[in-house]
């Protein structure tokens, strides 16, 4: 038999934050050294010597002179840091955004005022009276068809 859910929190801190947080760092972190060696290379490739180097991430953040020395400081920074730097800062606001949208949810689980609707009366007599017009000048149990 599993035991049953509780909501008490996983960590003796009371919150997962710092863990969610470690890891969304370290994810960023390899993002963005994944992406300067990708776009690393593709400059080398369209303004530099033309040779992929190989998959050293931390080369590529820590020492992408190294990985491409053909190319000129102002086109290492733009393939190696801007570029890349760019797209971990889109990638991880779009995750936080998403991220706040999936928990932004109803906290309650009651029923808003547009899941009620179709169960009110007014959207009730409606459908009966779309589904069957002859009860159109009927009373009902609920009063009088509008």
């Amino acid at each position: 038999m599993p035991s049953p859910r509780t909501n008490a929190p996983s960590t003796t801190t009371g919150s997962d934050a710092l863990l969610y947080l470690l890891f969304g760092v370290l994810g960023a972190v390899m993002a963005f050294g994944s992406v300067a060696w990708l776009t690393g290379n593709l400059t080398n490739t369209f303004v530099g010597s033309g040779t992929w180097a190989p998959f050293r991430v931390t080369d590529a953040l820590l020492h992408p002179e190294a990985l491409w020395p053909a190319l000129s400081t102002s086109m290492l920074m733009v393939g190696a840091r801007v570029v890349p730097g760019l797209f971990t800062v889109a990638l991880v606001v779009t995750t936080a955004v998403l991220w706040m949208r999936w928990h932004a949810g109803s906290k309650s689980g009651l029923a808003r005022k547009a899941d009620l609707a179709p169960l009110l009366d007014k959207e009730i007599v409606a459908e009966a009276k779309s589904l069957r017009p002859s009860l159109g000048g009927q009373e009902s149990k609920r009063g009088p068809a509008r």
